[in-house]
């Protein structure tokens, strides 16, 4: 989609009216920064995790993880958050965080802005070869477009109950 396109209101899953091909490679785009994520951070990639943040990005959980901020203000201070998680994860708990980010629909692209709803499960890979289910939650994500490059502007991680369903 270019910077010129009309702006789009919400969209309705299943309709072939959007489908252009602005449309697609921006949604690619999305999907890719979303799947992106849980890879970078499994793998302890934090410089590549935090290229995909805008500079004055926010991450905020519902409820608040024990140990853990409410809310992250800045690329830095989130890159610096998820890695020391990373890190307690990894010498405390003796185990790799997995994210399986499933479902991701864009629900929202308005020429540079978007919002992306995904379902989230997490599990934990021991040395041993154990696996051990951990959270569970969603992501509600509002992207920007920087250029030609789509980056998480917000991400609101709801760990209990699912956020509100935005109307169509």
């Amino acid at each position: 989609m270019t910077d010129t396109a009309p702006a789009r209101t919400r969209l309705v899953p299943g309709s072939t009216e959007h489908l252009d091909p602005g449309f697609l490679v921006d949604r690619a785009a999305i999907q890719d920064v979303i799947a992106a994520y849980s890879l970078f951070y499994d793998s302890g990639d934090f410089e590549a995790l935090g290229d995909l943040f805008t500079e004055d990005a926010t991450f905020t959980f519902t409820p608040q993880p024990e140990g853990f901020p409410p809310a992250v203000t800045t690329r830095g201070h989130i890159v610096a958050a998820m890695a020391a998680l990373y890190r307690h994860n990894v010498d405390v708990r003796g185990a790799h965080q997995r994210h399986l980010t499933t479902n991701t629909v864009i629900v929202r692209i308005d020429g540079t802005t978007a919002e992306a709803r995904s379902l989230l499960s997490v599990a934990f890979a021991f040395d041993d070869g154990r696996q051990e289910p951990g959270r569970s939650g969603s992501y509600v994500d509002l992207l920007e477009k920087e250029g030609r490059r789509w980056r998480i502007a917000s991400r609101h991680l709801w760990l209990r109950e699912l956020p509100p369903v935005p109307a169509l």
